[in-house]
């Protein structure tokens, strides 16, 4: 079925002027951001840009001129996507201003982003989603535990170095957490930058531990412009506060946590093919995991933070591909880890999930009597009260 592939070899041959930036344009750099282009371009935006064919053959060259996975849960398709661009006019007109990565153990931060410019003078900002690396997937549990995360200053930074620098429109752009990552900046912004923003994608981004900013004026001034696609059972997209201004994309693939890979999104004639509505699976996982976040209390939350961070530095590795190398000797390291946090804060990080099951079994009966409760009412309850006391 057709993808991104196919976009890229009936449009490529087509310039920016001839077809503008598209959907289909963010979905692919997001997709393609997953390559380690900090590797071959500075992370300075002072520094002379480079053109995004040069950029690409050098990053390639170093790989061994082979396409790898990047991890175990990243294939290699977006290596393979992003050679084939470099053969087409629409990419070879593009330059990359800078990329800025930051990784970090403790505290947890997988970070990346990178500027783009195109020939009618737009930039293009792309925040990378979840890598294999153990540090980003701890990093989404701190936005699930609503202790945050250092990304969101970076980001934040990064977006004001780039506005000084380049005049013109700006677009937001990220995947996964990067799509999380993209809505926040927009709406924490200067309102200067924000007037500038034309668009903002994001591609099943999680949501926030909080719904306060879907009631914020930032918020207003950026729905015009911002698109928000989820695959048809989407899982990531549907966990927590999230608006539901989204629209539903079909995927190659059935199951939910495959449907997550850009690769896998059908595109025809420029556009992302759309169905009516997310599935029951997503709507399941939206009903529960709305509700079971929500409940969690700050204490319950701060020791589901400390037993991860004691697991994840206990398995003695740094991504996930080690982790499946090693797995045996990782695993060991987890449980003499978790042995070692104290009984106190085991028993609340017990109390985070107790009952979790008779809530799943209430969200299953309430999607399927299409009488969902669950994270619109809970979270906009919160959302507002938040909203009023920051106002």
């Amino acid at each position: 079925m057709p993808c991104s592939k196919q976009f890229v070899e009936e449009y490529g041959k087509m310039s920016f002027t001839d077809y503008p930036f598209c959907d289909a344009d963010a979905l692919t750099l997001c997709e393609v951001f997953y390559m380690p282009l900090e590797l071959v371009v500075s992370n300075s935006v002072k520094s002379q840009p480079v053109d995004f064919s040069d950029a690409c053959y050098k990053l390639f060259e170093m790989r061994g001129n082979k396409h790898k996975p990047l991890g175990l849960m990243i294939t290699s398709n977006p290596s393979k996507r992003i050679m084939q661009m470099t053969d087409y006019l629409r990419y070879r007109e593009m330059k990359i201003a800078c990329v800025h990565a930051v990784y970090s153990v403790s505290p947890a931060i997988q970070y990346c982003a990178g500027a783009f410019l195109l020939p009618d003078g737009k930039i293009v900002i792309v925040f990378r989603g979840t890598d294999d690396t153990i540090a980003g997937w701890k990093e989404d549990l701190d936005i699930f535990t609503r202790k945050g995360t250092p990304s969101y200053d970076l980001a934040m930074d990064f977006l004001n170095s780039v506005a000084a620098e380049y005049e013109g429109e700006i677009i937001l752009c990220g995947h996964s957490k990067g799509g999380n990552i993209a809505l926040r900046t927009a709406c924490k912004c200067s309102d200067e930058i924000r007037s500038r923003i034309v668009n903002v994608y994001n591609f099943d981004g999680p949501g926030y531990a909080d719904a306060s900013i879907f009631y914020t004026p930032a918020y207003k001034e950026v729905l015009p412009g911002y698109r928000h696609f989820v695959p048809s059972s989407s899982l990531i997209g549907m966990m927590m506060s999230h608006d539901y201004d989204y629209k539903a994309v079909k995927s190659n693939v059935l199951f939910g946590a495959f449907q997550h890979d850009l690769h896998t999104w059908q595109i025809a004639e420029g556009e992302l093919i759309l169905v009516d509505d997310v599935d029951f699976l997503a709507k399941l996982t939206d009903e529960w995991l709305g509700v079971l976040i929500q409940r969690l209390s700050d204490v319950s939350s701060g020791a589901l933070d400390i037993v991860a961070t004691a697991i994840t530095e206990g398995t003695g590795t740094k991504s996930l591909t080690d982790l499946a190398k090693h797995a045996y000797t990782a695993v060991g390291g987890a449980v003499k880890a978790y042995k070692a946090v104290d009984d106190e804060t085991k028993n609340e990080f017990k109390d985070a999930f107790r009952g979790g099951g008779k809530l799943l079994i209430g969200a299953f009966k309430a999607v399927r009597e299409n009488t969902t409760i669950a994270a619109t009412i809970v979270s906009d309850a919160v959302g507002r009260k938040l909203a009023e006391s920051l106002s």
